[in-house]
């Protein structure tokens, strides 16, 4: 009895349907990508080229109730706002019985992850939601490059399985990081998010220590908001701390004073935001070190106008002529 050919048919039908349909969906998404992190000049452009906004502490805000508070927005609205560079700290913490979180150790059976700044006293939220409201802000938001900067107390194997419960790890960045592809690669590749650990990455291919070799940074205590304002005091504000000059990325810290107050001021802080104070200690900063910086990290980011320094500093970022 002969066999018939038309469920083989069928098939292959079926097969090159699928395939055009997924041709045609990724150059669907290919096309999307008209702006990259709000701009269309940085889509083809290095990601350590890319001037990101950050948050200093992005953890500690005063919306969460956290004491000495640097921002008044949490995480999952400084990126809505705008924010794409987060400086985060993570620490081990028990919960007390009074609902206060405290610094504790791995050994300790009921550690979790949290982010904190030094104290979880003064203010905690577990690790791995956090995370989590990140991987929705990149699903609901795609064409986005974001990076963290984790100023690590805690194993990496711990914030790793934070990550994986997350479902963050699923747009780490996992390339090479002395020459870095454009946003647009990064955005086609779901590869979104450049994480960094400060003091132990562990061999995860995805994390990596941020002052050897990736990250070199201005210094970042400047008691007297002046030393950031005056234009006179830009060029010792742009010297070298961590990293020294050999990071392929550059981060200007940009706050002042080196601790929070109680309670956010922002006429202060909208100061040393201010637009034009933020794009000429970054010109500065170019004659310095020989480059812009790649992210300008502030306290009180919605004071100000970081978003329209940095949105400047991308312009002539873009329009510099290529190596």
């Amino acid at each position: 009895m002969a066999v018939s050919s038309r469920p083989r048919a069928a098939l292959l039908i079926v097969l090159v349907v699928a395939v055009a349909a997924a041709a045609f969906a990724a150059g669907a998404q290919a096309k999307r990508i008209v702006r990259c992190n709000g701009q269309k000049v940085l889509c083809d452009q290095p990601f350590n080229e890319i001037v990101l906004a950050g948050a200093h502490n992005a953890m500690s805000t005063d919306s969460l109730g956290w004491v000495l508070p640097n921002q008044s927005i949490a995480i999952p609205d400084q990126l809505h706002f705008g924010i794409r560079a987060l400086l985060i700290d993570t620490y081990y913490g028990r919960l007390r019985d009074n609902g206060m979180v405290e610094n504790t150790d791995r050994s300790d059976p009921e550690a979790r992850t949290y982010l904190c700044h030094v104290y979880c006293q003064l203010g905690a939220s577990r690790l791995a939601p956090m995370l989590r409201q990140i991987r929705r802000f990149l699903r609901n938001r795609p064409n986005n490059v974001l990076l963290i900067d984790n100023e690590d107390y805690i194993s990496p194997t711990d914030f790793a399985r934070a990550m994986r419960r997350s479902g963050l790890l699923d747009f780490v960045y996992r390339g090479p990081t002395d020459v870095w592809p454009t946003a647009r690669q990064m955005i086609r590749s779901r590869q979104q998010i450049v994480m960094l650990a400060d003091n132990d990455a562990g061999s995860y291919d995805w994390y990596h220590r941020t002052y050897q070799g990736i990250l070199q940074e201005t210094p970042y205590t400047f008691p007297n908001p002046d030393l950031l304002t005056k234009p006179a005091n830009w060029k010792a504000s742009c010297g070298p701390n961590r990293g020294d000059v050999t990071g392929s990325m550059f981060l200007m810290n940009h706050w002042s004073p080196p601790t929070a107050p109680a309670k956010p001021d922002l006429e202060a802080s909208a100061r040393v935001n201010a637009r034009s104070v933020i794009v000429g200690r970054a010109k500065e900063c170019d004659a310095v070190r020989g480059r812009l910086p790649s992210i300008i990290a502030a306290d009180q980011v919605t004071a100000g106008d970081l978003l329209g320094a940095v949105r400047d500093l991308n312009g002539i970022a873009a329009a510099k002529p290529g190596p």
